[in-house]
């Protein structure tokens, strides 16, 4: 018998909207105050990246939720790196900041660890280059380490062939200091945090569609402006999907962000007749954010994720996973092979995993096809490959199956959510 979860709980605030406040606030002049702020290492890899440029910022240790106060004199206060910039593990980090200092008059070196090593970075910095920045590979072409010396730059028109929110967020960043209109236009639908967040800081911005906006080059002094960070929806969904697949779950998730280009996670569980109610919407900063109420209510249904909508959940997919696993019928997932690029081959370890515990799947290139199991037999091997998504996972994964897993690892959390473990713990 399977322990039910219960109680209420607040998931920490939302790595990409914390990436983005921590930079943002560094177009404004002023003293910015942000609450809320996600404690994860990859957002303090930002934050060790900004004070390297001579940003000032204080984490006070004595305030009930991580806050950060941002002292910045705008774009022109952004200097000289007093060291390589570390990104560690985080793929937003090196790519929002090599938009954000191309058109500084500096050189920057940026590395990152070994998973970040393997990471796709030409798909911002061929194009930061285009409009003149000048960009060293410093071992393999494609990948960290790699240097961009910043320099005039020249607006242009980039047509994206993949919905990455992280791709336009830099070339926008890069556009708000190049001579001449940058416009963005995405295939379709992804996150749209950075609009948000510029029309609340009062960054000029033109929108022609929900899928094209343009920013000319920042002449004017924006005042800084206090920000609130919403609760983390990725980070939310794994208790989403535990209280969805064991008998008696009840629980309230407090202050989550539900931006229309994160909510991926509550469409395809509600498509799969999960019992969730969206409370209280109300807004953090320009974010709209509500409690999440999820109730187990027996089996699941069938459902499909298409390659359209996939960005708006593509780091949800794991644990989607686990959810397809316990439906009626299947869950089919397309459009997801940018997760063969994230901190693993999440969609090869998700396969591997999902079979190892007794699940029937089929893997494609662009994702898998899921047929559900009353019963899952567990007592094997749970490889992580050092990636955040696939350990919380299998955390969940352990609470489902018959015979306890053998976890690789439980400390790649901390990349995304130190105290998850605990969390967890405290519904059960």
């Amino acid at each position: 018998m399977h322990k039910a979860l219960q109680g209420t709980i607040a998931v920490p605030g939302d790595k990409s909207i914390t990436h983005r406040a921590l930079i943002f606030a560094c177009l404004t002049s002023g003293t910015t105050r942000i609450e809320g702020l996600s404690p994860a290492h990859d957002c303090l890899s930002t934050v060790g990246c900004l004070r390297s440029m001579g940003v000032d910022i204080d984490l006070p240790a004595d305030v009930e939720t991580p806050t950060a106060i941002v002292t910045s004199k705008g774009l022109g206060g952004i200097g000289k790196p007093s060291k390589i910039l570390d990104a560690g593990n985080s793929g937003t980090t090196i790519r929002l900041l090599s938009g954000f200092v191309a058109g500084r008059p500096h050189i920057y070196e940026f590395d990152g660890d070994a998973s970040l090593r393997k990471r796709p970075m030409k798909r911002v910095l061929t194009r930061v280059a285009e409009m003149g920045a000048s960009i060293s590979w410093l071992q393999t072409e494609g990948l960290a380490p790699f240097r961009i010396k910043g320099g005039e730059l020249t607006g242009k028109r980039f047509d994206l062939d993949v919905a990455s929110a992280q791709v336009e967020t830099a070339l926008l960043l890069a556009g708000l200091q190049a001579g001449a209109k940058t416009t963005v236009k995405l295939p379709h639908a992804a996150r749209d945090h950075t609009r948000r967040m510029f029309h609340y800081l009062g960054v000029p911005f033109d929108a022609e569609d929900e899928l094209t906006t343009s920013v000319s080059k920042l002449d004017i002094e924006i005042p800084s402006k206090d920000m609130v960070v919403p609760a983390d929806i990725s980070s939310a969904a794994f208790f989403m999907v535990a209280a969805a697949i064991i008998p008696g779950s009840s629980i309230t998730l407090k202050n989550v962000g539900i931006n229309s280009g994160r909510t991926l996670i509550l469409d395809v569980l509600s498509r799969m007749n999960a019992d969730i109610k969206v409370i209280g919407v109300n807004s953090h900063s320009g974010e709209p954010v509500a409690d999440i109420r999820v109730r187990y209510n027996g089996e699941l249904s069938s459902a499909t994720v298409t390659a359209q909508e996939i960005a708006r959940g593509i780091d949800e997919i794991p644990i989607l996973a686990l959810a397809g696993a316990f439906c009626k019928g299947e869950l089919s997932v397309s459009g997801a092979e940018e997760l063969r690029h994230k901190e693993s081959d999440r969609l090869q370890l998700i396969a591997d995993n999902m079979r190892a515990i007794g699940a029937e799947l089929d893997l494609r290139e662009d994702g898998f096809t899921i047929r559900g199991s009353k019963q899952l037999k567990g007592g094997s091997h749970w490889a992580t490959a050092d990636d955040h998504r696939l350990a919380m996972t299998g955390m969940v994964a352990n609470l489902v199956c018959e015979n306890e897993l053998k976890l690789e690892e439980t400390n790649s959390p901390r990349i995304s959510y130190p105290n998850f473990a605990d969390d967890l713990q405290s519904l059960l």
